[in-house]
């Protein structure tokens, strides 16, 4: 929404909420007073009809007068005289009397006999009232009027109705007649119609003035906002085209008035004076800026170049100290290598010579051992023997068990009853001696193949004991075989640690010079490494300038 739309709807709101109050408040008031006028209508055709009623009433009463004034409380004939002159008379088109006792019952309607004897205590319109018990009531206490529903005489149709009624206490007969009030609501209705139309015509007055106050407001305001905010214009169009890049800083806006616009735009000249020196100045700087980036880009390239060039040189010298550093390298370990499987070779005779001394050890050890297992197998063997002639004796002895039991089982079988629990005893026994024979052959079967073993293992232990005196011979001689070997590495590992000494200090001067060599083309690196950014940072700010002549090159100054 634009600052004039906004000054219009500011400028036209008030009005218009204004005409709004003004003419609901117009119409309420208009409203409440035709309300009241239909009200006093209503009311003043109400009191009418009831004068009207109450002189029908009159009428009626004067012309039995004399017959009531004449007759005694509970004179039937003189009120059968009255009923007939009362059903006689007549007003307007269909006006007529009825008459009531006390009780509701129906003495007269007009000069029709309809209902006459019936009790009307019971009857409703349509609204749910007991009509004639209301107005037997109205006629008894003095109140006369009723108002309800009822049809039109000849016609189905119900219209509201106003009945009078008074009483006369000596005939005990109530006398009522009642006229229509339709005529009423349609009077009542067409007043209501007049003055909804004044009320009409009196709120479309109301919309014109309205309308025309509007129209009138907003084109004074249209005029005035249009005056006002022209110096808004030409700031925000300056505003614009310094925004768009095709600023011109010369120019200034015409300072016409001395409100607040004009009071802005003199603030905006002195700001636009303000950015115009300032630009003057970072346009004199950037070029100088410009300048002498260019100078520092040119050098800083020179100086990278020959950064370049010195770098190839020392990579070169570094390649050829590390080739020969490569070559005392090699030879040490080669060196190294020789004398460690120098060192390797005279520990392994070393350890060879303490196996073969330690095996002729073991070899005499071995070769008494064996003697001596040979006369422990020659025992056991005796043992042996012996355990056979002891398990003969207890084969003989499960045999005769068996027969024992086996004759205690016998003897119980022959006791009978009383020899159950020996023959029990005798059956385990038997079974005992049955089970010791059969482990005792077992053990029969296991001693012999012992016994086979063991003849055996005495045989072998025969000959492994010639064979180590054998070989105890024969680890003499490679003792001393392995003893000149020790000698011979020792003397070869002496050379091997002198040739290894001359190699480590060549590889460590080689690697001293690769290390300085290195450490030169390191610093060379890094102030290479530092040239390039320093020449990416000059390009850098070369573009930079570029780009700020280009920008401030926008403004016309």
């Amino acid at each position: 929404m634009s600052f004039k739309t906004k000054i219009l709807l500011l400028t036209l709101l008030p009005v218009m909420l204004f005409a709004l109050v003004l003419g609901l408040s117009a119409r309420g008031t208009l409203q409440s007073q035709a309300e009241q006028e239909v009200a006093q209508t209503r009311e003043r055709l109400l009191e009418e009809s009831r004068t009207r009623l109450t002189d029908y009433a009159s009428i009626a009463r004067t012309s039995i007068a004399e017959l009531y004034d004449r007759a005694a409380t509970g004179d039937l004939a003189s009120r059968a005289l009255a009923i007939s002159r009362l059903s006689k008379v007549k007003y307007g088109d269909d006006g007529y009397f009825i008459g009531y006792d006390s009780q509701v019952v129906r003495l007269f309607r007009g000069d029709s006999s309809e209902g006459v004897g019936t009790n009307m205590s019971d009857r409703k319109d349509i609204n749910g009232k007991f009509l004639n018990r209301e107005m037997v009531e109205a006629g008894k206490n003095d109140t006369h009027f009723v108002t309800y529903s009822g049809g039109v005489v000849n016609t189905d149709k119900v219209v509201p109705k106003l009945a009078y009624s008074f009483y006369l206490p000596k005939w005990d007969m109530v006398v009522v007649t009642a006229i229509n009030l339709d005529s009423i609501e349609v009077q009542v209705a067409k007043v209501r119609a007049a003055v909804d139309q004044r009320i009409s015509n009196l709120m479309y007055s109301i919309v014109l003035i309205a309308v025309a106050l509007i129209g009138i407001i907003g084109a004074l305001a249209l005029v005035l906002v249009k005056r006002s905010l022209g110096p808004l214009t030409l700031i925000r169009a300056h505003l614009d085209e310094i925004a768009a890049g095709e600023g011109d800083l010369t120019r200034r806006l015409p300072q016409v008035s001395r409100d607040e616009l004009g009071q802005l735009a003199g603030s905006f000249n002195a700001f636009i004076e303000k950015i115009h020196s300032l630009v003057s100045q970072i346009v004199a700087m950037s070029e100088q800026l410009t300048g002498s980036v260019s100078r520092v880009a040119e050098q800083s390239r020179q100086i990278d170049r020959a950064m370049d060039q010195q770098r190839q040189e020392t990579d070169q010298v570094a390649a050829a100290i590390n080739q020969m550093s490569s070559a005392a390298q090699e030879v040490s370990r080669s060196a190294q290598n020789a004398a460690e499987a120098a060192v390797e070779t005279d520990k392994q005779s070393q350890h060879a010579r303490q196996i073969v001394n330690g095996s002729i050890t073991r070899m005499q050890a071995l070769r008494g051992e064996l003697d001596e297992s040979g006369v422990s197998m020659a025992s056991l063997q005796n043992d042996v023997t012996s355990i056979v002639t002891v398990l003969d004796v207890i084969r003989s002895i499960a045999e005769q068990t068996n027969l024992l039991a086996l004759n205690a089982a016998i003897e119980a079988a022959r006791a009978g009853e009383a020899g159950r629990g020996f023959a029990v005893v005798a059956d385990e026994v038997r079974a005992l001696a049955s089970r010791t024979q059969r482990s005792t052959q077992e053990i029969q079967v296991m001693v012999e193949r012992l016994n086979s073993a063991t003849g055996g293992v005495v045989k072998a232990m025969h000959q492994s004991t010639e064979a180590a005196q054998g070989a105890s011979a024969q680890a003499d001689q490679a003792g001393e075989f392995l003893g000149n070997a020790v000698e011979l590495i020792a003397t070869i590992n002496a050379m091997n640690a002198q040739i290894a000494s001359a190699a480590e200090e060549q590889t460590s001067v080689a690697e001293e010079i690769n290390r300085g060599v290195h450490q030169i083309a390191r610093a060379i690196d890094s102030v290479a490494n530092q040239t390039q950014l320093g020449v990416k940072t000059v390009d850098e700010l070369y573009t930079i300038g570029s780009r700020m002549q280009g920008l401030l090159g926008q403004f016309k100054i």
